[in-house]
């Protein structure tokens, strides 16, 4: 699929699908309204195996029926590109509806010297409504991640330490460098993972006002609800992209503290079932959290 008038250069673009078409379709939709010059190539991914194989909706199908998670499902998506000269590689949620350009500024952004991987604004509602990223970091004394989310903050290219997997570009040559998504994430954190293995291999990222797209939020794990499937596999995975060894054992007691007043919290705030099960499933996180902290993050 191609977009009128297309050049040579050439993009790949991966929408991880699972669970309900619906969103899949509405991202899908959207692709096709970008009038962006670039030829593009689009794959779907299908964890779970709910689309069947061959096309949908315009797009090639690769089915993974035993739903490997986010990262490993991305990664099976660019390996579909395997052999092809691509200019940039596009990732994205099946929530994530881009806006007219998008695929042209991803190109763009790319451009920039050292720049291995690119994102831009991304909306809640719709283009110019609630933002929920403005770019965004590591912060290194809690090992958290803080995004921007003021307007002002959406007008500058700029530098940034930290890109959400639900939309972003990257370079063919970074992605194939750091191997790309660490698949042993199932959900969740595999992307801080990736924004610093770029940086330990000295790549860019990139802020790009012009790469705008509006996210809806949790249409699939609950995210926005913070459903125990998100408690869960947030706390899980949380100290897992940090190194050194010291650095994740100052962040485990650090985290160990967080997560039990956090528990707390649910059960005192939340009535009934709801909040038990919300304070489990942070706790049930934390502990796996802790059962994996001597293994080392993936090699660069």
């Amino acid at each position: 699929m191609s977009g009128p008038g297309a050049a040579q250069v050439r993009v790949g673009v991966v929408i991880v699908h699972f669970g309900e078409k619906g969103p899949t379709q509405a991202c899908l939709a959207a692709l096709q309204r970008d009038r962006s010059r670039t030829a593009r190539r689009v794959v779907v991914v299908d964890n779970g195996g709910t689309l069947g194989s061959g096309a949908w909706r315009g797009a090639e199908v690769v089915v993974l029926r035993s739903n490997p998670g986010f990262g490993a499902g991305a990664n099976a998506g660019v390996a579909a590109f395997a052999g092809e000269a691509l200019d940039a590689i596009i990732v994205l949620n099946n929530d994530i509806e881009v806006t007219d350009g998008y695929i042209d500024a991803a190109v763009e952004a790319l451009r920039r010297p050292g720049t291995g991987l690119a994102a831009g604004p991304l909306y809640l509602d719709r283009p110019g409504g609630t933002l929920w990223y403005a770019g965004g970091g590591v912060n290194w004394l809690t090992g958290t991640v803080r995004q921007a989310t003021s307007a002002t903050a959406t007008r500058e290219e700029r530098t940034v330490g930290f890109a959400p997997g639900a939309a972003f570009a990257v370079g063919a040559e970074a992605w194939r460098q750091v191997g790309g998504f660490d698949p042993s994430y199932f959900l969740y954190n595999e992307d801080v993972d990736l924004c610093l293995r770029l940086r330990r291999h000295g790549w860019r990222l990139l802020f790009s006002p012009d790469m705008v797209a509006v996210h809806r939020l949790g249409a699939v794990t609950g995210s926005a609800s913070r459903s125990p499937f998100y408690l869960e596999h947030m706390a899980a995975t949380r100290l897992r992209p940090f190194r050194p060894l010291a650095y994740r054992l100052y962040l485990a007691a650090l985290h160990s503290g967080y997560a039990l007043l956090r528990a707390a919290w649910y059960r005192a705030a939340v009535r009934g079932e709801g909040g038990r099960t919300a304070a489990a499933a942070i706790l049930r996180g934390h502990g796996r959290a802790l059962g994996q902290l001597m293994t080392p993050p993936r090699a660069d």
